[in-house]
């Protein structure tokens, strides 16, 4: 406690120097607010740490909305993927926390009654497959349901950036090579996506087990139509 209020001194400085020539109410204001956050993380009854997290992951693309006579488009099916990185859990309190994480993911989805032909070959309902990293901040709940399981809600934003991405052909002759990536200039998808995430989990002696829904917020079809990742996640987390 001694060295948060040897901080709060410091911060409290830097705001008097930063802010000395705004109003004296939003000074003050924002000294109340640093004085605060302190003052709850003084009394956090929780280590902070690090855990690295694994997850499957069910795919549920949205349908295509847009100009389509009103109607809206069912071009994809549901897919899988998965999920490895980091996570960092500084806990506020001792029944709240905020973690931020990173981790790369592999995501896979197929067209739904599409055919690809060119008179004498075709091929029906190509795959697709994303590569790329994602970068969750939630925040949390912790409480016990029963004595000797400790329960965790939370929730926050996730973005997403694919760096890598195509469709999945056998035959190769049936499309050009510039039809075959999603992102860039030739691509019909964009590379940057943003979600929001709700979970609930259950801590356990050596692993964190949670089931968790990303609802997709951006449009990631380029076109006039519209486009959303949407996502159901079984993760499992130990922290260090």
């Amino acid at each position: 406690i001694l060295n948060n209020i040897h901080k709060l001194h410091i911060v409290i400085g830097l705001i008097n120097q930063t802010i000395k020539y705004q109003s004296i109410a939003m000074k003050k204001a924002i000294i109340t607010l640093a004085i605060l956050i302190f003052a709850i993380s003084s009394y956090a009854q929780r280590d902070t740490g690090w855990g690295i997290r694994a997850a499957f992951d069910i795919n549920i693309p949205s349908k295509l909305g847009g100009r389509l006579n009103g109607e809206k488009l069912d071009l994809f099916r549901t897919g899988y993927g998965a999920t490895v990185g980091a996570v960092y859990s500084y806990w506020i309190s001792d029944c709240v926390y905020l973690e931020p994480g990173v981790s790369l993911f592999y995501d896979t989805y197929a067209y739904k009654d599409l055919i690809i032909s060119d008179g004498k070959r075709s091929e029906e309902d190509p795959s697709l497959y994303k590569l790329g990293v994602r970068i969750p901040v939630v925040i949390g709940y912790s409480y016990n349901l029963f004595d000797n399981l400790p329960m965790r809600v939370y929730t926050g934003p996730e973005l997403s950036y694919a760096f890598s991405g195509s469709v999945r052909i056998k035959n190769k002759a049936l499309l050009d090579g510039d039809e075959f990536t999603l992102f860039g200039k030739n691509g019909f998808m964009k590379p940057w996506d943003c979600a929001w995430k709700i979970g609930l989990g259950a801590d356990f002696d050596i692993a964190t087990i949670c089931v968790e829904a990303s609802m997709g917020i951006t449009d990631i079809y380029k076109d006039h139509l519209s486009l959303r990742d949407n996502r159901v996640s079984v993760s499992i987390t130990h922290y260090f």
